[in-house]
């Protein structure tokens, strides 16, 4: 089997985007799956030979020329499309690939996809998309629309994800849920207790500091907690546009002193805080878009033996199971966080026990060989069903 995988840009740089498609690139390669790879346009990139390598993959790129001066600005913005739309015709013709998989393209990446499709010879090359971020709380516009329902299959992360895409009349008749892994899925869990907090309670939270995400909550719950722990320390591994209002809140509280912003950090890193504290937090409210698609600190927390409290939103419950690997609490409720985070602060063997059985799920259903046979399995069907 060869696929053919549409790639962002990003995949060029030093990204999270690049280290995770590579790791899956790699996992497919492992199960037997023959992988090419083209890159959409990105002007940083234009000065480099066609084709490239990228961390010892070959990279095939997609020239971007410049655009004169005296085109309108409507066209040049269709410009990218229809460039990446050529360089695919010719690398159909060059690899011939049996399908062909967008990795969390833009609409205008899949649409370009499909558009090319009739051109790959006397038969259709099938497309698989993520459908990732498509949709999240809103309705999907009509050629939007149109695009995906003309996919052999899209990859959702979620089951809720996939109700959603459904109930906006997506049109394409098979959607399958694929979760996201953890990039630490069986990886040895790091030494726990940071130096000189030996005798301190301590959480952690690593995410957005948007308000849908629970940041608020937790840090109105501080007080109540400090009040049984008064030496309770908060690290929370975040940044943003809210980071500064966040602070000075924090600064002007009985929190000062107790409570550490890092900033934003990348998965990896927020990775090294989130096992150092005794219990990891994921208050995300109902109704966000962290409902539709599944944290990966969650994943990493997860995969690291983190003991883990968190809202009930859909994508936790598909991931955790209360009372096993994590303990949850109802979404928004600052009573049943705050009764929540009391009683597993009192039972550290608890805590022990929770981290242990999310660490076991994790390496069972969130690795990259998890997701890459995932993966695999939906090209198979694709490509039946074509057959």
């Amino acid at each position: 089997m060869r696929v053919l995988h549409l790639l962002d840009p990003a995949v060029l740089r030093a990204t999270d985007y690049r280290r995770r498609t590579l790791a899956l690139v790699d996992h497919l390669r492992a199960q037997g799956v023959h992988t090419v790879h083209l890159a959409g346009p990105d002007r940083i990139a234009d000065a480099a030979p066609l084709p490239d390598q990228v961390d010892g993959r070959q990279v095939y790129r997609t020239a971007l020329p410049a655009c004169p001066g005296w085109l309108p600005r409507s066209c040049a913005a269709a410009l990218p499309p229809v460039v990446l739309a050529l360089r695919l015709r010719q690398l159909l013709r060059w690899t011939r690939p049996d399908l062909i998989h967008a990795h969390a393209a833009s609409s205008s990446t899949v649409l370009a996809a499909l558009g090319m499709l009739p051109l790959a010879g006397r038969r259709r090359v099938p497309l698989v998309a993520e459908a990732e971020r498509r949709g999240a709380g809103r309705r999907p516009p009509a050629w939007e629309r149109w695009a995906l329902a003309r996919a052999g299959a899209l990859a959702a992360p979620s089951l809720e994800m996939r109700a959603l895409l459904r109930s906006s009349r997506v049109g394409c008749r098979r959607i399958a849920v694929i979760p996201p892994p953890s990039d630490l899925a069986g990886t040895p869990c790091l030494d726990r207790r940071p130096k000189g907090l030996e005798g301190a309670p301590l959480l952690a939270y690593a995410g957005r500091l948007a308000r849908d995400d629970g940041i608020d909550l937790l840090l109105a719950v501080l007080s109540t907690l400090r009040k049984r722990h008064p030496a309770l320390r908060l690290v929370v591994a975040g940044g943003g546009l809210r980071e500064d209002e966040l602070a000075e809140r924090i600064g002007a509280s009985n929190a000062r002193g107790y409570v550490v912003m890092t900033g934003t950090l990348s998965s990896q890193r927020a990775a090294d805080v989130l096992p150092r504290a005794d219990i990891a937090v994921f208050p995300a409210l109902p109704g966000g878009a962290a409902e539709l698609v599944p944290s990966r600190h969650l994943l990493n927390a997860m995969a690291q033996g983190c003991a883990i409290v968190a809202s009930d939103i859909a994508c936790h419950r598909e991931l955790l199971v209360h009372g096993h690997s994590a303990m949850l609490f109802r979404a928004g409720s600052r009573s049943e966080l705050g009764a929540t985070l009391l009683r597993l602060l009192d039972q550290p063997e608890r805590q022990r026990a929770l981290g242990r059985e999310a660490a076991a799920r994790a390496a069972a259903e969130h690795s990259w060989s998890m997701t890459a046979t995932r993966y695999r399995r939906l090209y198979e069907q694709v490509l039946a069903g074509q057959r």
